[in-house]
């Protein structure tokens, strides 16, 4: 029995993530540069790539491109929903007084505005984010500190993943994960991992594992 549920933010309780791909391109296609490919985005989903980001920032030519960029990109996910498989985990979790936490790669600031917009803050007890570790996923820490804060051991904790880099974040952290998909990471492979269950709907969930 999960004490805990413990969910990422990008793409899998909102889907930021073909907003961000499309909006990047977008800028640096007015810069006049070839756009990001959807495979090299991918390889970083879920992560960081210092690579990719100084690809990016090239591309763009200024910090200052790039901070407009991701304005750009934020202004564009307020109006994004809540993707319906979690926010009936999370009523579900509510109700049956699991603790919730939220485990993200991104920056806590860049998140909250849309926690809050969706009223999370009043069933998320915990969110941890880029600020808090040193290492992101696919390294377990941000896993390990939200259980480490619910006061759950991580093997009493289900994480609920988008990405290849965020699934075998949880699975390291000693949890059980269930992979949620979108556009970008649909097709990303996930045979190597050893997940709970893929692209189920909540109530499968609910009667399965909870």
């Amino acid at each position: 029995m999960y004490e805990a549920i413990i969910f990422d933010f990008d793409g899998t309780i909102i889907d930021t993530e073909i907003n961000l791909f499309n909006t990047l391109n977008k800028h640096i296609i007015n810069k006049n540069n070839e756009p990001i490919s959807l495979d090299e985005y991918k390889s970083s989903i879920g992560s960081v790539s210092k690579e990719l980001d100084n690809k990016i920032l090239n591309a763009l030519g200024s910090e200052l491109a790039l901070e407009e960029m991701f304005k750009d990109h934020y202004e564009g996910t307020k109006s994004l929903p809540m993707k319906p498989v979690v926010k009936d985990l999370i009523e579900y979790g509510h109700k049956n007084h699991l603790k919730m936490g939220i485990a993200t790669s991104s920056y806590k600031e860049h998140i909250m505005p849309n926690v809050l917009r969706l009223e999370l803050d009043e069933y998320i007890d915990v969110v941890k984010g880029r600020e808090d570790v040193a290492f992101v996923k696919p390294n377990p820490e941000l896993y390990i500190q939200a259980a480490h804060d619910l006061q759950v051991k991580p093997n009493k904790c289900l994480a609920i993943e988008d990405t290849t880099n965020g699934a075998q974040a949880a699975i390291d952290a000693g949890m059980d994960v269930i992979v949620i998909t979108h556009e970008i990471t649909e097709d990303l492979n996930f045979d190597d991992l050893k997940i709970l269950n893929k692209d189920i709907e909540a109530k499968e969930i609910i009667d399965l594992y909870l």
